[in-house]
């Protein structure tokens, strides 16, 4: 059975807030101070763009569809990717934090494979549910993982995931193969 998500709308609201006040800040300077050097005007400028992109992020954001079943996903937003389960080579899950205690932020899981990547971020609605999936598939195919990856995972509450070995694929110690 295929559930279609959507980003919450609390947090594309939020998105869209932060969008407006940046770009007030680094706009309205620029309209209301008349004579403004060039360099000010060039920075403000820079960072009103910045804010710009910001909000056409947040609007594509607020379009995206994903499609989760057992299948795979499919992300339909500027364009339309399919990623089977089975298909799927790499898992990433990070964390970004916006306060330097890292008491709040964001989790990004990034899902690769048959030539695709699809990056869907924590406000998604059911990720805890993507993220028990794509974990699934990684721990039945023994895909490797970094420790960063499993310890965000752990943090989601999802655990049985190990490290890839560093030394895997490389032939031991001195990084040649064997042969």
């Amino acid at each position: 059975m295929a559930t279609e998500l959507r980003y919450q709308g609390e947090a594309i609201r939020a998105d869209y807030i932060r969008a407006a006040i940046g770009l007030a800040f680094a706009l309205l300077p620029l309209l209301l101070i008349p004579g403004i050097h060039w360099i000010f005007a060039l920075i403000l400028g820079a960072l009103g763009l910045l804010f710009l992109v910001f909000g056409v992020r947040t609007w594509l954001r607020s379009r995206t569809r994903v499609v989760a079943d057992e299948d795979g996903l499919t992300v339909v937003d500027h364009r339309r990717r399919h990623l089977p389960w089975q298909a799927l080579e790499e898992v990433k899950l990070a964390y970004f934090s916006t306060r330097r205690d890292r008491s709040q932020g964001w989790m990004q899981l990034t899902l690769i494979g048959n030539g695709t990547k699809i990056s869907l971020d924590s406000p998604l609605e059911h990720f805890h549910e993507i993220a028990e999936e794509a974990a699934r598939h990684v721990r039945a195919r023994h895909l490797p993982v970094s420790t960063s990856t499993v310890l965000n995972f752990e943090s989601l509450g999802i655990h049985g995931l190990k490290p890839a070995d560093p030394l895997a694929g490389r032939g031991g110690p001195s990084g040649q193969g064997e042969g």
